[in-house]
């Protein structure tokens, strides 16, 4: 089924300059870019995006961390395309992601920042309820 999905590529990536590298990986994969933008995430916008996470104990950290410097925020269309993105970025802990992944191939040597929040290259939602919502937010 041709899906959309939201994808996000984090500061970590954008400050290590891996955003063409994961772009290509994307585009290869057969994804379609439907829209892209580049901005600094407002903590407004931050706090929106992972409202799930509040109260949680890395909350705070998170949005410091995805506010630090700019993100590449985009549309991606494709077949099946939310669980299509999952399996290419792979697992949320870098060191638990398959060989072949954007969060194994390219992931740091040390993957925590000073607060404990995993960097992890990318965001990609985890549903179709989530992508709405997710690609709401910015588009």
């Amino acid at each position: 089924m041709l899906e959309r999905t939201f994808c996000m590529i984090k500061p970590d990536a954008l400050g290590r300059g891996l955003e063409s590298e994961i772009k290509q990986r994307i585009l290869q994969a057969g994804f379609i870019v439907i829209v892209e933008q580049r901005l600094k995430l407002s903590s407004e916008l931050a706090e929106k995006l992972y409202a799930v996470h509040k109260g949680k104990k890395f909350y705070a950290g998170l949005v410091e961390f995805i506010t630090s410097s700019e993100v590449d925020l985009m549309v991606l269309e494709a077949e099946n395309a939310i669980d299509k993105l999952r399996g290419l970025m792979g697992a949320t802990d870098p060191r638990a992601a398959e060989p072949g992944t954007i969060r194994c191939d390219l992931k740091e040597i040390d993957i925590f920042t000073k607060d404990g929040i995993i960097k992890n290259l990318v965001h990609g939602s985890d549903s179709e309820e989530n992508a709405k919502y997710e690609m709401g937010i910015f588009f």
